[in-house]
């Protein structure tokens, strides 16, 4: 039975990896295995610290742990020791020391604790997660049983913690990709190796919403257009095909659409590494970018006026000639006098080292950055 338990808890502590809201549970059924009456699993650095889980503690006490008490803990009072080395508090301290400290007297004793299992179960620079497991009885022979049984369980507290880290790490920063494709410009899609769409951008929701020229059907992406589609079809297969390839090829093709220009559209396969997965369909096979040729590109000047020394006036100058506005129409949209229209944009010339209109409007598309418009710089 003892077996099949710890098995259990094993099995809880590995899904508390993947869910960290399972940590209390993970941590009191160890506890009730270890006959432990508290049990607590705390994240902390020299400038506080976090409790995962924190079962039998009083919570006023474990507010004054993570404020104060924690170090004073025992287990912090000489250099953070070996991740997986396990200790029972009153043992790192010199004998008699531990009874008379006021960790133990002020926070441990009151709680009606007499000691406790500690280990350092994950380090990253000076912040690190603690594991302690309070015992019921603190007799000798109770507490080698007990020890070796919180010694067992250490191996899996620490894989799990790694794992936690590292989804972690890899949820940040598909976060932070996801809201970098959001703001990109082109209507930008992630791909499976079926062909259906696990990613659409704004602009790509936008795009599939109006169905004029792309749309989902079936969960797969495909054309309006029957000649179009077509095409796509098989600019989709031979990218999936190529996914896996070292310098896989980018397939080019223009989707019509009524009454309007067609749009351009790449197929980027994405390189795969890895192979052998266990539901490899559902990986990311394929990029599709979007272009519209009616679209003006968005551009962002802010960056490029503080780079150049451009004042506010000749910004909102700027951003009307990369609009394609004339002096005249500029003039009328900004309420200025053609000449002094005339005068901002001999300035512009000066600052950036250009001398025509167009050479300014490559130098501005150069940079890639958005427009004052959007940032509410240009308001009227």
């Amino acid at each position: 039975m003892r077996a099949v338990e710890a098995i259990e808890t094993v099995g809880l502590i590995q899904d508390a990896a993947i869910d960290p809201a399972l940590w209390p549970s993970a941590v009191e059924r160890m506890m009730r295995q270890l006959d432990g009456i508290a049990g607590g699993l705390v994240v902390s650095d020299r400038c506080g610290g976090l409790a995962l889980a924190a079962i039998g503690f009083d919570q006023s006490y474990v507010a004054q742990y993570l404020d104060h008490y924690g170090h004073l803990d025992p287990m912090l009072q000489a250099p953070i020791p070996a991740v997986g080395r396990a200790a029972l508090s009153s043992t790192l301290l010199p004998e008699g020391a531990f009874l008379k400290s006021e960790f133990f007297n002020d926070w441990l004793a009151p709680q009606g604790f007499c000691d406790c299992f500690s280990a350092v179960v994950h380090r990253q620079g000076e912040r690190h997660a603690r594991l302690h497991i309070v015992p019921r009885r603190c007799a000798d022979d109770s507490l080698a049983r007990a020890m070796a049984m919180f010694k067992r369980f250490l191996p899996s507290i620490i894989g799990a913690l790694r794992v936690a880290q590292r989804l972690e790490l890899l949820h940040d920063r598909q976060a932070a990709l996801q809201a970098a494709l959001s703001a990109a410009a082109p209507a930008v899609m992630l791909l499976d190796r079926r062909a259906h769409v696990v990613f659409a951008n704004p602009q790509a929701e936008a795009l599939l919403a109006s169905s004029q020229a792309l749309r989902v059907k079936g969960g797969r992406l495909t054309a309006c257009h029957a000649a179009t589609d077509a095409a796509l079809q098989a600019a989709l297969a031979q990218s999936l095909r190529s996914a896996g390839d070292a310098h896989p090829g980018v397939e080019d093709l223009a989707l019509l659409r009524p009454g309007q220009r067609p749009l351009a559209v790449s197929v980027v396969p994405v390189s795969q590494r890895v192979t052998d997965r266990l539901d490899a369909g559902r990986r990311v096979a394929a990029m599709i970018l979007v272009a519209d040729p009616q679209m003006r590109p968005s551009l962002r000047l802010e960056g490029f006026m503080q780079a150049y020394g451009l004042t506010p006036a000749e910004g909102r100058v700027l951003a009307a000639i990369v609009e394609g506005d004339g002096l005249e129409r500029i003039a009328g949209r900004l309420g200025i006098g053609r000449a002094t229209v005339k005068t901002h944009l001999n300035r512009i010339l000066a600052k950036t080292g250009t001398t025509r209109q167009h050479a300014l409007v490559r130098l501005v598309a150069a940079s890639g950055l958005p427009s004052l418009e959007q940032r509410g710089i240009l308001r009227d």
